[in-house]
């Protein structure tokens, strides 16, 4: 796995990787729907892809002295390591944004924990709607993204429009009023912990779960593909 994930950084990381990492300072940006960030570190990865299929790495690996199923984990670990990276710099540019009091985010969600649950959420909707299909169809990279942005930016819609309608649904609905003071906000009362803590780790663990069903569907894709 170490071999193959030096394969992977050494030629598949494009300059839109680094880059779009940079990304993660949007969160500063005063009323900005932030999970566009996340959108971008998906769009960094896919660059990734479109870069392997054109340099042929899929043959490559194929010569390589591992299996299918080794090279599809290589691949797939080199993308959740760009991800945590991503929600890494996420949290501490959020954690920056709350020391210099930057307020609430009237476009989407606030920077807190729930934002970068998001985040994650977001990663597996692009990692289960992307990366499959490559192993299946690698020569058709690039027009796959296109079905995955739209999931991507449907999912962002949805979440995001949930927090901008909690303030004004919130003195009418109770959900609303819960989401408002405890979801959407900066962590500020041990009930916005709790409630922020317990949806990062049900968001976590969604991650782990959906990567594990991602790899599975894309070692069977692979393993049938005709590259």
């Amino acid at each position: 796995m170490k071999n193959l994930l030096y394969k992977e950084f050494s030629l598949c990381l494009p300059m839109q990787v680094p880059l779009f990492l940079c990304f993660s300072f949007f969160i500063l940006i005063p009323n900005y729907p932030y999970l566009v960030a996340g959108f971008f570190i998906c769009n960094a990865i896919f660059y990734s892809f479109v870069q392997a299929s054109a340099d042929n790495d899929t043959l490559f690996s194929l010569l390589l002295p591992v299996s299918k199923a080794k090279t599809v984990k290589g691949k797939m670990t080199y993308v959740i390591c760009i991800q945590t990276v991503a929600l890494i710099l996420f949290a501490a540019v959020t954690l920056l944004s709350s020391v210099i009091g930057k307020g609430e985010n009237d476009a989407g969600t606030d920077a807190s924990l729930t934002l970068l649950g998001g985040y994650l959420l977001m990663f597996c909707v692009f990692n289960l709607s992307y990366v499959p299909h490559y192993f299946k169809a690698p020569h058709t990279a690039g027009r796959r993204f296109l079905f995955s942005a739209l999931c991507m930016l449907g999912f962002a819609a949805v979440f995001e429009g949930l927090m901008i309608a909690a303030k004004p649904l919130s003195e009418t609905l109770p959900f609303f009023s819960w989401v408002e003071n405890n979801l959407d906000v900066f962590p500020n009362s041990g009930a916005s912990w709790t409630a922020q803590i317990v949806f990062f780790i049900v968001c976590a663990a969604l991650y782990a779960i959906l990567n594990a069903v991602c790899t599975k569907t894309a070692i069977k894709n692979f393993e049938l593909a005709e590259v």
